[in-house]
């Protein structure tokens, strides 16, 4: 089924779909959604040169596009997992990566990426023990200096957070329970005082710096491909508004612990939906940083078939999520974009382009 490229225009993340990670040209950033009967289905830009968007059923996916083994193996993760959403995608993302099939750099990217996952899962749990002992009085200096994987730290823990289920009148079981779920979903995106800020955070700060660098290059660089630039610098913008604002409300109610422990069935769905809805505002945004980062060591000319590409694949919001339409505004930067895109024009065909494959692997050593 094909659709057409600017006149699509979903109403919610789930419509929109995940961005997937494939090294195959023709299908990076493409993106995964379910689709009628619940199936699994991708969205394809710009098939064989074409100007829309084909719809098409994920698991017919290899008999369409000749595929890198990485993302033969990839597919069939997501196929197998039935996967769908930001986090799930990049989960199956990392475990491709790790066996190699997008090469070394890539590999130890991924290896390092969920090491860090499981060390700010583990920093984001004790940051948030330490908070709900703040909150009922309990502060303690030997926690502090006790490390918590130690058996003294343990008995310390359990001890103090056996006082602090009594002054909030829970059983401690279910206090630890609570605790370990709101850390599951607030260590993607960082507590507002921990020494190192969440993923998601850390992606908020990038979008930052490539909107500003957008727009100086726009200015530097005139050209076809400088109203593309500004237009990736717009949708950038117009997503970091939105994302500092579901930061702060999600700091806010992460710092009331006391309450959320309380009053668990409603405030944990309002926090874990923040921390959902800010996955989907920066999904697909870690590759359009890291390629405008490798891009940086190019030529300018090489830079404008980047700016060209990242406009292929920008992660427009739904209307649903903004006031704001950008389509429209897609389209009268389209025009632009067509008279500069010459060059990628072998992006669009579905042949094996070796350099594209590796410009892409050198991004996903960047970004896992």
């Amino acid at each position: 089924m094909l659709k057409g490229a600017l006149e699509y225009a979903p109403s919610t993340f789930e419509e929109r779909g995940a961005a997937v990670a494939f090294t195959t040209p023709l299908l990076s950033q493409t993106r995964v959604r379910r689709g009628d009967r619940a199936k699994l289905e991708v969205l394809i830009p710009s098939l064989s040169q074409g100007t829309g968007i084909y719809v098409v059923v994920w698991k017919a996916v290899p008999e369409m596009v000749s595929m890198t083994m990485h993302d033969r193996y990839l597919h069939d993760l997501i196929v197998k997992e039935d996967a769908c959403s930001p986090y799930e995608i990049r989960r199956a993302t990392l475990r491709a990566a790790r066996r190699g099939l997008a090469g070394p750099k890539a590999a130890q990217a991924a290896r390092r990426a969920l090491e860090e996952e499981d060390e700010q899962n583990t920093l984001t749990h004790y940051l948030l023990i330490l908070s709900i002992l703040k909150a009922v009085g309990l502060e303690s200096p030997e926690m502090l200096k006790t490390r918590i994987d130690t058996d003294e730290g343990q008995r310390l823990t359990r001890q103090l957070m056996t006082r602090a289920a009594e002054s909030l009148r829970m059983d401690a079981t279910l206090l630890y329970a609570r605790l370990a779920d709101v850390a599951a979903v607030a260590a993607p995106v960082g507590l507002a005082l921990s020494p190192r800020p969440g993923r998601l955070t850390r992606g908020l700060t990038d979008l930052k710096e490539f909107r500003d660098s957008m727009i100086g290059w726009a200015r530097d660089v005139p050209g076809d491909a400088s109203p593309v630039a500004e237009f990736c610098a717009e949708v950038a913008q117009h997503t970091i508004a939105i994302g500092d604002k579901v930061l702060v409300d999600f700091h806010r109610r992460l710092e009331a612990i006391g309450p959320l422990m309380r009053d668990w069935d409603d405030a944990f769905i309002r926090v874990r939906s923040q921390a959902v809805r800010m996955a989907w505002l920066l999904d697909g945004w870690s590759h359009i940083t890291a390629a405008w980062e490798v891009a940086q060591a190019e030529d300018r000319q090489q830079q404008a078939a980047t700016v060209n590409d990242l406009f292929r694949i920008l992660p427009l919001l739904p209307r649903r999520e903004s006031a704001r339409d950008l389509v429209e505004d897609a389209k009268q930067v389209e025009a632009a974009h067509r008279r500069s895109v010459r060059m990628l024009e072998d992006w669009r065909t579905g042949r094996m382009d070796i350099d594209a494959i590796r410009r892409i692997e050198a991004v996903k050593a960047c970004a896992p």
